[in-house]
């Protein structure tokens, strides 16, 4: 298992000053720190054919390492490199850039990015000494090289600050110890003994061998040399695996890619992927022969010929024939047609189906279709009975009676939608909750209505709405064109026998007397009775604003306790109050008596 950290690289020659990665790997990822690169050139996916991909990394400590990556795809240019334990132990930010060497000496270079490497709790006292590791030998060389100059250019400023002593001192004395420094700093320069006992490993020499290098000249010679002086083997380089071909260029490699006529689209694959793989015939189309089979064994989905078919092997009839069969899970479905060479339906062509008893091991019986000889002579008996068949005279009184539907097929009453207008209705009859339909005689009462709708000519209709929990009863007619005349309430006995009391809601303090107050309609009168307590001037209590006047009313009450009246008034929105009491007495005031009626006008107030 890897953690992995991604970076892409998009070849161009844009100007770049780096980027830095949210990359982080810790000291102790051992073997599981992984850089993962891929590269793309032109928007596609840059090959990494021909090529030696190197990663160079500059620790926080000075530490260098270049090292080659491995390509894990060529074709698509992906590669990835594992940082090595020692690697790890050089803890913080780390530079890094990638660089392609084309085997036709053309090289590439990518712009550096950084990612980091944190230190685990355990290693939070490491010290990493600085390295220097360069995976191949031209490289090292050169490191080799830079390592000899700064030890010659350290030793040149010394011989810069010993030559100042010269005019620093003038005495003789100064002079001889000037001359002997500088006698001893020339044989130690010159000195190839190696006096200070360095190691090869403090100067990275300890992986390079002690030979005579040759000279640039015999490099590029022997760089140059195609005679294979080595005498390598293909088989030693892998090339024994590899054809003697010229690879195709970038563009020949898409051009091949994008041939639909060889490569197969991902819409193909997932069509042929989705085909049916069950075969249901022979591969070369015709049925599935079997013989002598037991009709209840064969159930994959299919189409059969069946051979020496008995009745004693669940088949229906002793004829040879085709059987179809369908399968879901355990429902197993059959089809069987017997066969005859006769074109005579009395020879044996006949069809039959069954299905087996899911989650059972047992089918149903055969059932026969019928065939259309068998369906006619049936027809024709049928067709005989005159005692079940209309005569054209019954049929044309029927044509002749009423078509329009007033109920549903059942007698009842049709429910309307919500939002039906009452007044756009047809003949029939219907209810609806009041608060669901438009233009109903009460607004706003949730109560169930009954609508009886009778249409006339020229637009004009009845109706009648009943309101069922108290079968209180509205007329209303529209007439020519459409002109509605309004809702009339139908009174009745009732109004006037048998008026319903109900108590007046008491507000802002006023209290029941002797009699609790109430109040009823009877006909076109607003009755109220009762004994109130309460102070003048303010709103005592309210009713219903159907049962108020239009516009309101005042009327005398009488007062308790003492001689006198006052005004009682009845808004038009329900609300009661008293005004102007004249007591005799004003000490001996107890409350008002309510016992009035008041006329329920019609019409509107004065303008």
């Amino acid at each position: 298992m890897y953690k992995t950290g991604s970076v892409s690289f998009d070849i161009n020659a844009g100007r770049s000053n780096g980027r830095t990665t949210n990359i982080q790997f810790m000291t102790q990822d051992t073997g599981s720190a992984k850089l993962s690169f891929s590269f793309v050139k032109d928007g596609v996916p840059l090959p990494l054919s021909a090529l030696d991909a190197k990663i160079v990394l500059l620790y926080a400590d000075g530490s260098f390492y270049k090292k080659s990556l491995t390509l894990i795809d060529k074709v698509n240019g992906t590669a990835e490199y594992i940082l090595s334990d020692e690697e790890l132990k050089h803890y913080g930010t780390v530079k890094a850039e990638i660089k392609l060497y084309y085997t036709n000496g053309q090289s590439l270079v990518t712009s550096f990015f950084t990612f980091s490497i944190a230190k685990t709790l355990e290693d939070q006292n490491i010290v990493p000494t600085a390295d220097y590791y360069i995976d191949d030998f031209e490289t090292l060389r050169d490191g080799v090289n830079q390592t000899v100059e700064e030890i010659s250019q350290t030793v040149e400023e010394l011989r810069e600050k010993f030559a100042d002593l010269e005019a620093v001192e003038t005495k003789k004395g100064s002079q001889e110890k000037a001359d002997a420094v500088q006698a001893n700093l020339d044989k130690h320069s010159k000195d190839k003994s190696n006096p200070h006992g360095v190691t090869k490993a403090q100067i990275g020499l300890s992986a390079v061998t002690n030979d005579v290098q040759a000279k640039k000249e015999d490099f590029d010679k022997h760089t140059s040399d195609t005679s294979n002086p080595h005498k390598v083997t293909a088989a030693q380089v892998g090339l024994d695996k590899v054809d003697n071909i010229k690879q195709a260029d970038y563009y020949a490699f898409r051009q091949h890619d994008n041939n639909g006529e060889r490569h197969t689209s991902k819409v193909e694959k997932d069509k042929w992927n989705a085909g049916q793989l069950f075969k249901l015939t022979e591969d070369n189309g015709l049925a599935k022969y079997l013989s002598g089979a037991d009709f209840n064994t064969v159930t994959d989905t299919g189409l059969y010929y069946m051979s020496s078919v008995t009745t004693a092997l669940n088949a229906p009839v002793n004829n040879n024939g085709y059987l179809f069969v369908h399968n879901y899970g355990t429902y197993a479905y059959q089809e069987y047609t017997s066969y005859s060479s006769s074109d005579s339906t009395s020879s044996g062509r006949r069809k039959f189906m069954r299905n087996k008893v899911s989650g059972l091991d047992s089918w149903t019986s055969w059932r026969e279709f019928e065939s259309v000889e068998g369906a006619q002579s049936k027809v024709d008996v049928h067709a005989d009975k005159t005692d079940i068949h209309v005569t054209k005279t019954e049929k044309d009184k029927w044509n002749g009676g009423q078509m329009t539907k007033l109920t549903k097929d059942d007698g009842k009453r049709t429910q309307l939608v919500n939002e039906t207008d009452v007044l756009a209705l047809s003949s029939g009859y219907y209810y609806a909750n009041g608060t669901s339909v438009k233009n109903n005689p009460v607004v706003n009462d949730s109560s169930w209505f009954n609508y009886d709708v009778i249409e006339g000519d020229s637009g004009r209709k009845s109706i009648i709405a009943w309101r069922s929990y108290d079968n209180t009863l509205w007329h209303a007619t529209v007439h020519t064109n459409g002109v509605f005349k309004g809702w009339k309430r139908l009174i009745t006995n009732n109004d006037f026998e048998n008026p319903v009391w109900q108590n007046i809601t008491l507000k802002n303090g006023a209290t029941v007397g002797t009699r609790t107050p109430i109040y009823a309609k009877s006909g076109s009168l607003l009755l109220l009775r009762g004994h109130v307590r309460v102070d003048a001037e303010i709103i005592f209590g309210s009713i219903p604003v159907e049962y108020t006047p239009i516009g309101g009313a005042v009327v005398s009450v009488a007062l308790s306790g003492t001689g006198g009246t006052a005004n009682l008034i009845v808004y038009d929105d329900g609300d009661l109050k008293i005004k102007y009491p004249t007591p005799l007495d004003s000490n001996r005031l107890d409350g008002f008596y309510i016992d009035v009626s008041v006329p329920l006008q019609t019409g509107g107030t004065a303008t």
